[in-house]
């Protein structure tokens, strides 16, 4: 594969990235790709949320491990499914698109303060 030569993220076919940042042959595979993304968000999310806001009985339940356990269940399925190609966003990325969406607030320090 020369440096011209590009693959979809989720079928693994050559495409031809005519405009920056084209990482997928057709809408299909976007969709399939950011469908994977949504579902496994979805199982991560109320892990989460409990590991920030419940600290102590999500460390007694070693919620952080099952966190990195699910994660690496699904490492594993997109190697045996999906050899060579990523299903994440770089860092850099990730982070771009929520400060984009205004999802993240520019600057500021946020804190967390519990009740009234």
């Amino acid at each position: 594969m020369t440096s011209r030569d590009y693959r979809c993220l989720e079928c693994g076919q050559p495409i031809s990235r005519r405009r920056r940042g084209q990482e997928f042959c057709c809408a299909s595979c976007r969709q399939t790709f950011n469908n994977r993304r949504m579902q496994r968000g979805a199982e991560l999310y109320d892990l989460f949320r409990a590991l920030r806001r419940e600290r102590s009985e999500a460390k007694a339940l070693n919620l952080w491990t099952q966190i990195c356990r699910l994660e690496l269940g699904w490492q594993q399925e997109d190697a045996k499914q999906r050899p060579g190609r990523r299903s994440y966003m770089p860092p850099k990325k990730a982070l771009a698109n929520l400060l984009d969406k205004g999802s993240l607030q520019r600057g500021e320090i946020m804190s967390y303060r519990a009740g009234p």
